[in-house]
């Protein structure tokens, strides 16, 4: 859920330079059929998705370029689970826990961050699954497997513990909270 300085700069200049009907004009978007936030897909972005507010304080979310063009299916599992971060309340969550007192709260929020990106997993491949797209799935499963016992993320999930919860979530049998 880190936003990346180039997505940063963007994005605030979007509330600097423009009125709310101009906002993001510039900045290339996609669909995302996972939920109706504004998702923008950047070319230099270090991050393969983030989700954020822009300066107006509107959820968005940003989606790197290339992991799109070089594995779609994966790109399926990254939009639906940036949704997830923002409708489970993690986003709000996250920048009222570091409030604008430095870095110390985030070591009060930081292991919930594991907690929130299982959560987000799990939110995620119910939405695949509810859209039959086995591919999303499988690609977000083989990608985390490749992290090992390595956390996938600063304070994040290790990517067994990760995969091993996508197979959870996305069995049929597992109800919708």
């Amino acid at each position: 859920m880190r936003l990346p300085i180039v997505a940063l700069a963007a994005l605030g200049g979007l509330g600097l330079f423009c009125d709310d009907a101009q906002a993001g004009r510039w900045l290339p978007t996609i669909e995302n059929p996972y939920c109706p936030i504004t998702t923008y897909m950047l070319r230099d972005v270090p991050e393969q998705a983030v989700s954020t507010k822009d300066p107006r304080g509107r959820p968005v979310i940003v989606v790197s370029r290339r992991t799109f063009r070089d594995r779609p299916s994966y790109g399926k599992f990254l939009m639906a689970h940036e949704c997830c971060h923002h409708t489970l309340g993690h986003v709000g969550k996250f920048r009222k826990g570091l409030g604008g007192q430095g870095p110390q709260p985030f070591f009060y929020i930081a292991p919930e961050l594991k907690r929130m990106e299982l959560e987000a997993d799990c939110c995620a491949m119910k939405l695949l699954r509810d859209r039959q797209e086995a591919d999303g799935i499988e690609a977000a499963r083989s990608s985390m497997v490749t992290f090992g016992k390595d956390p996938t993320g600063a304070y994040y999930p290790t990517g067994y513990e990760r995969a091993a919860n996508i197979l959870l979530c996305a069995a049929p049998d597992q109800p919708d909270e």
